[in-house]
């Protein structure tokens, strides 16, 4: 499977091929510490939406063996670990389990030995406020929250504790690095997918609204109405009768 068949942000993929990675099969082949020592990688972040793809298609390249099952306890000791750089002990107490626990399911799942960049740069206590690379960090882990959890009742507050950051500090992110706020985000990874859906469905647009995040259809309605300029049911007629050229006015 070649890795632009993944769906991973577009300026993630050129940092792959000058690693000369265009396949899962030479992930495979890769140690996960000596890539996150490469500074187009140092973040931890580009590794860590690359684990989660790789999870979604129940793809392990890394793992001892290649076999074992991810859960979401190990993806998020990851994170911890290669983006947010905590302590093997310090992960060991958000989930009940010894600090040596950790090392050998990091080990076991992603082949993760030794110190990673982002704990040897961490300071004991957190500067405030964040400095210029951390705000980034945290607007990109946000970013990925959102496209990996739009479809769920997300908040602004529970994607502040998914990045281990607070709701201001994301709010500022956005500001800085972003188009928009997290709301419009949020809004627009929600009605994309409910566009693709009214396209290439026929699943009632009350259904459609549940499974992109909406619980109040009228609300969902009048979202899209104000984003497309027509109801969803329009929206759906007309992408039929011209096929690939319904879009937003």
């Amino acid at each position: 499977m070649r890795v632009n068949e993944l769906a991973l942000s577009q300026a993630f993929l050129p940092s792959l091929a000058r690693a000369g990675i265009h396949t899962v099969e030479q992930l495979a082949e890769r140690d996960l510490g000596e890539l996150l020592r490469q500074p187009e990688f140092r973040s931890g972040v580009e590794l860590y939406e690359l684990i989660r793809e790789l999870h979604r298609h129940g793809l392990t390249p890394f793992a001892a063996h290649g076999s074992h099952v991810q859960t979401e306890r190990e993806l998020q000791m990851f994170r911890l670990r290669a983006v947010e750089g905590l302590t093997l002990a310090q992960i060991g107490e958000r989930f009940t389990v010894k600090g040596e626990r950790v090392r050998q399911l990091l080990k076991l799942h992603f082949g993760l030995g030794g110190v990673p960049p982002a704990a040897k740069r961490r300071a004991p206590v957190k500067p405030h406020p964040l400095t210029l690379s951390e705000r980034r960090r945290v607007y990109r882990l946000a970013r990925l929250t959102v496209m990996r959890t739009y479809h769920t009742p997300l908040t602004l507050e529970e994607v502040a504790r998914t990045v281990a950051s607070s709701p201001r500090q994301v709010h500022r992110a956005y500001a800085e690095f972003g188009k928009g706020t997290f709301h419009d985000d949020l809004t627009s990874r929600r009605l994309d997918a409910a566009a693709r859906l009214l396209q290439g469905t026929s699943i009632p647009v009350a259904v459609v609204a549940r499974r992109v995040g909406y619980s109040d259809r009228s609300h969902f309605a009048h979202t899209f109405r104000h984003r497309y300029g027509v109801s969803p049911s329009t929206y759906r007629a007309r992408s039929r009768q011209e096929p690939g050229e319904a879009s937003a006015p």
